[in-house]
């Protein structure tokens, strides 16, 4: 059988801290790209003829925590013909799930349909024994659900990759962030990271198994920090400035908007207080949408979509033909119960 090749060396853990935006080596990019450019999709034969083929989902998303809404907006990444940009799945009212790296698993030939990750985790949260056991005996929090949920899709595909492939420590073959408003605790990000590890079998044969995810809080900051955008990109050798760091450098790009926008203008003001907080959330999606624009390649497709406080999620700008499909509401936290948040 054919594989696609992929390796992780340490076991992942839970980050019980909050950290700043953080991308994964570079490393994983020069084999995901050869992956999906020189091997169009391709990697090592199987016995039978057959090949896994993994599609990413690519691009730089950007998330704005305003007063009365959180506003995301993504733009795609290229990264070759079968690529998608990050994939959005609700999963409540008021919550959703942005998903980039290697989200759709496909085995030409097989009759089988795509496996595609932003289609399996609703299926899982809403039918636990999709999961098994295991998830509904893990949990520790309301976050480890989601992040489990993931898990079981990967464990079927996974396994096929049976040759040795070296990568660093922090390099996710997924990523999920985690977006919304938590009742008595107010808007969050998380950022859960799906890591690889192997072990030799017999020649050039690996056993291969993804570990749990890692979590890290991305928002609310700690306390006094300014409060601005929550930023991530993948895959990893898109290397440029963020968004953030071109307002900070006035950026010739960016520099119209707030001269002849005067709703990009107010929410770029609050950006630069670190009072993001304070801005109203149709400013911030005004605000996203011309910067990413300005900012973005020709003919490169843009999602923006926003959860209210009062109305929950609402598409503003939705992908092509998008599959929207919501997921059950994941089951309240039992007053008590362990968490992994920190009181904003």
């Amino acid at each position: 059988m054919t594989q696609m090749c992929a390796e992780q060396k340490r076991k992942g853990k839970m980050e019980n801290r909050k950290e700043g935006n953080h991308f994964p080596r570079r490393a994983i990019f020069h084999f995901l790209f050869s992956i999906f450019y020189f091997l169009p999709l391709t990697v090592c034969a199987q016995e039978a003829g057959q090949e896994i083929v993994a599609n990413l989902a690519a691009g730089r998303v950007v998330i704005y925590i305003a007063k009365d809404g959180i506003a995301i907006a993504a733009n795609e990444t290229r990264v070759e013909a079968d690529s998608r940009p990050p994939l959005l799945v609700q999963l409540s009212a008021r919550r959703v799930a942005i998903l980039l790296g290697a989200a759709e698993w496909v085995l030409p030939g097989s009759g089988r349909p795509p496996l595609r990750l932003d289609l399996e985790l609703p299926r899982a949260l809403a039918n636990p024994t999709l999961a098994g056991p295991r998830l509904q005996q893990e949990q520790t929090s309301d976050l480890e659900p989601l992040g489990l949920a993931l898990l079981e899709p990967l464990r079927t595909v996974v396994p096929q990759l049976t040759r040795k492939m070296d990568l660093g420590a922090d390099d996710p073959l997924v990523e999920m962030l985690v977006v919304g408003y938590v009742e008595e605790y107010g808007p969050e990000v998380w950022l859960l990271k799906y890591r690889l590890v192997q072990e030799p079998l017999r020649g050039d044969y690996w056993k291969s198994r993804v570990l749990r995810p890692s979590y890290t809080q991305l928002y609310p900051p700690e306390k006094g920090q300014p409060r601005t955008l929550v930023e991530v990109r993948y895959p990893p050798e898109d290397v440029g400035p963020a968004l953030l760091e071109l307002l900070q450098q006035s950026d010739a790009r960016l520099t119209p908007l707030r001269t002849s926008n005067a709703q990009a203008a107010r929410a770029s003001e609050k950006l630069a207080h670190g009072e993001s907080n304070k801005a109203l959330i149709d400013d911030a999606v005004v605000f996203l949408r011309a910067s990413l624009d300005a900012i973005a390649l020709p003919n490169t497709l843009q999602i923006v979509g926003v959860i209210s406080e009062k109305r929950g999620f609402e598409w503003v700008l939705a992908p092509p033909a998008a599959v929207l499909q919501k997921a059950e509401d994941v089951k309240p936290r039992e007053p008590g119960a362990p968490s992994l948040r920190k009181k904003p």
